[in-house]
């Protein structure tokens, strides 16, 4: 068949496009090629002992790796974040006096010297009155967790909208995974021995995670549940298995014997732009060539115990062995946030999670997607209070946290505990994992993600539930995707 006379002008268009690009093509491809040679030297493992082997050369492979570096960088400087940034600035420099700082900083929390962390206390407080209490876990990636200097402006934030704000250090040089959960869950539980003294109500403690700290939100809260279910499972049968391999039933159970004081369950979740599925993660970023590149390689290393710390596949793995969680058992609030178009930890992980946690039926689920912003970051958004992005963050984590909210009336006409009761450790509340042969399918819990222009709060014969306003009203970029109720 012949060509067309448009096919031949594109053609000829393309080659002579290609013959004015020529002399660039070299310095272009040694350009990229040491872009990608020097992460390569920086960030993988393997470079310490033998870098020349571990350099790629492949055009393919080297063109697939510069392209997820390229988009990494658009994650966290796309979308409205320059703007912020640029805004916080001059606001910095130019107002005459400095927002009053209400934060008590180095509260010891543990024994180590570490252990140390930051309350930001609201003002206007009446007295007597107890407030809710956000604990912030900092870090975007799991090696980062040391850094909670660059949460302080999103602390302060919160705590302008009537909510007490614990900013704690946790990890440090060279701290591993386990070291980093010890560290968050000592500091936590200073947050339910103090929340009385220092005017928190501990029955409305909520967690906030971004990113590695969302992950890290999620393993926490599993902690009750999990040790009730092995402890009933040995009884019946000693070293019952969990997991789908041995493995990484035996790291999980390993994690969970460090943690020798069983904390109560929180509040709620507040998880923004999280990774839940290790094994997921890392055949998605093999898939971009960057297996070996990424944080998630340096921390979690191997595939064969990947299982052990992927919240999806242990909230999946509890539901297959037929364990029914109390509500008294874990976070009667989640409230999972994440941009469309995140290329580092992309939105099927907050999905999963999401149809998940609707499975077990916790009973108040919802998940928020900003249709056209890539990375959703709560420590630069909350920079500028005034902006869209941040108005429509504080209104979702307000009606998160509030009394009024729903954690508390769900948790009451869903059958599970009432919020105004005092707070149960895992002996008081007396509750256990249920193993039943059959349950009722819930016709919510597979409910598909779908777009939704307008929907309001709806009350129905088992009591209020929550639908997360979306904000097309004042922010067009933010979208409600989906909602349990």
């Amino acid at each position: 068949m012949g060509w067309s006379w448009r096919s031949a002008v594109w053609y000829l268009v393309a080659a002579c496009g290609g013959v004015v690009l020529l002399p660039f093509a070299l310095p272009i491809a040694v350009t990229v090629y040491a872009i990608v040679w020097l992460y390569t030297w920086t960030h993988d493992p393997r470079a310490r002992t033998s870098i020349l082997q571990v350099l790629p050369l492949h055009p393919r492979r080297v063109f697939r790796c510069v392209r997820a570096l390229w988009s990494g960088m658009l994650d966290g400087l796309g979308g409205p974040t320059i703007a912020i940034i640029v805004t916080y600035l001059a606001a910095k420099l130019t107002r005459s006096a400095r927002a009053q700082d209400t934060a008590v900083r180095d509260i010891k929390y543990g024994p180590q010297a570490r252990h140390r962390l930051d309350l930001f206390v609201p003002l206007g407080r009446e007295p007597g009155g107890h407030m809710p209490v956000v604990v912030i876990l900092p870090g975007y990636r799991w090696s980062k967790t040391k850094r909670a200097r660059m949460y302080r402006p999103m602390a302060q934030t919160l705590c302008g909208d009537g909510m007490f704000v614990v900013l704690p250090r946790v990890g440090g040089a060279g701290a591993g995974l386990e070291d980093i959960l010890g560290d968050f869950h000592q500091a936590v539980q200073w947050v339910f021995e103090n929340a009385d003294n220092f005017g928190g109500d501990a029955r409305r403690v909520h967690l906030l995670g971004y990113g590695a700290g969302a992950h890290l939100c999620t393993m926490y809260s599993l902690v009750v549940p999990l040790k009730t279910w092995y402890a009933q499972a040995d009884r019946i049968a000693p070293g019952a298995q969990l997991l789908s391999t041995a493995r990484a039933d035996q790291a999980l159970r390993s994690w969970l014997k460090r943690i020798r004081r069983v904390q109560r369950p929180v509040a709620g979740l507040i998880l923004v732009s999280g990774v839940f599925d290790i094994a997921g993660q890392r055949k998605y970023e093999a898939e971009r060539c960057i297996e070996h590149l990424s944080a998630t390689c340096r921390t979690f290393g191997a595939l064969d115990d990947a299982e052990a710390w992927s919240p999806s596949a242990i909230v999946r793995s509890l539901r297959r062995r037929s364990a029914f969680i109390p509500a008294e058992l874990f976070a009667s609030s989640v409230l999972l946030i994440h941009g469309r178009r995140d290329s580092t930890f992309v939105l099927q992980q907050s999905q999963r999670l999401f149809r998940e946690l609707c499975e077990i039926d916790v009973p108040d689920v919802n998940m928020k997607i900003y249709a056209n912003l890539r990375r959703v970051d709560p420590s630069i958004a909350l920079l500028a209070p005034a902006s869209a992005l941040a108005l429509s963050l504080l209104e979702d984590i307000r009606s998160s946290v509030s009394p009024s909210g729903s954690g508390a009336q769900g948790a009451q006409g869903h059958g599970g505990n009432d919020a105004s009761a005092p707070p149960q450790d895992q002996g008081q509340a007396q509750a256990s994992i249920e193993h039943t042969q059959e349950q009722a399918p819930d016709e919510h819990s597979q409910a598909p993600v779908e777009n939704s222009q307008s929907q309001e709060a709806q009350t129905t014969d088992s009591g209020p539930r929550r639908r997360t306003r979306p904000d097309r009203d004042y922010f067009p970029h933010a979208n409600l995707i989906a909602s349990k109720s």
